[in-house]
């Protein structure tokens, strides 16, 4: 039986992957294929190359001016970022140059900005998919590809389910971002997920004081302080990206859904990597027994 790891779209929140896979790795749990979106191809990718755990390491040192730095937070053609330092990083330290020199097989998701289709990638050179498939609407510039724009994969597909099958797996298990974006967990927990979106707003506002009132607006009088730019793009990606995730998953399921607590986090927070990696540990040991018994009935 092959076990397929797809691994979702959520930007920071994407660190959570990291203690994800350890945590399955310590229930002996073998993964055998890995598909990701967005943050989630980000990860796989290392994941795959066999280098997870050099990318756990840096990402548990980042600060919160190494995130701007790496990020390139600036006026662009296309985004507010390049983030050419970050993908940089992961083909010279964390992944395989090219797809065929993976450790595991591996693919991830792109959205074609015109026709909305779902673009996939399995072949060629790992760093411009997943470059692709992070290029978050408005943050990162859409990338041309074969004569396509193509933008970040979660616009139609946030939680890679069937490319796994495709790539033959028998059981998926499958990493939800998003969970607590959906309108019930909205209501819920609305003061927490306003606290994490000005979070966002006022980590730009205070390093680009050029376009502070861009990411930071005044109030007018007697008026409530109108969300920033960076506030309105994530939070609606976040909306946006929960009810696609739930109408992917209600017509391709995994085997076994993996939903961490991610509400108090913000879209840019990578800084926060022990503490998501800690939460990922914590979504898998809420699961273990129905993942070890899912897996044991299975192979009996």
């Amino acid at each position: 039986m092959k076990i397929g790891l797809a691994l979702g779209a959520g930007a920071a929140r994407g660190w959570t992957h990291l203690g994800i896979i350890e945590r399955l790795e310590a229930l002996g749990i073998k993964i055998d294929i890995v598909t990701g979106c967005s943050i989630g191809a980000y990860v796989g990718a290392a994941y795959a190359s066999g280098n997870l755990s050099k990318l756990k390491e840096w990402a548990f040192d980042l600060s919160e001016w190494q995130v701007l730095r790496l990020l390139g937070i600036g006026i662009s053609r296309g985004g507010l970022a390049s983030g050419q330092q970050v993908f940089q990083l992961l083909e010279d330290e964390f992944s395989a140059t090219h797809f065929a020199d993976m450790r595991l097989p591996f693919a991830v998701t792109a959205s074609d900005l015109y026709s909305g289709r779902e673009v996939v990638f399995q072949e060629g050179r790992v760093v411009d998919a997943v470059r692709a498939s992070c290029a978050i609407p408005a943050l990162f510039a859409p990338v041309y590809h074969e004569g396509r724009w193509l933008v970040d994969g979660a616009v139609v597909n946030p939680v890679p389910v069937n490319l796994c099958r495709r790539l033959g797996a028998d059981f998926v298990i499958a990493v939800n971002l998003s969970a607590d974006f959906r309108p019930e967990m909205l209501d819920r927990h609305s003061v927490a997920h306003i606290k994490a979106q000005q979070k966002t707003d006022n980590l730009l506002a205070d390093n680009q004081s050029l376009f502070k009132s861009w990411f930071s607006p005044d109030p007018k009088d007697d008026e409530p302080t109108p969300p920033g730019i960076m506030s309105v793009m994530s939070n609606s990606l976040d909306i946006m990206q929960a009810r696609v995730t739930r109408s992917r998953l209600a017509g391709d399921p995994a085997d076994i859904l993996i939903e961490p607590h991610l509400r108090d986090i913000g879209l840019l927070e990578f800084e926060k990597a022990q503490a998501l990696y800690a939460a990922g540990a914590e979504a898998v040991d809420r699961l273990e027994q129905q993942i070890l018994y899912q897996l044991n009935y299975i192979d009996s």
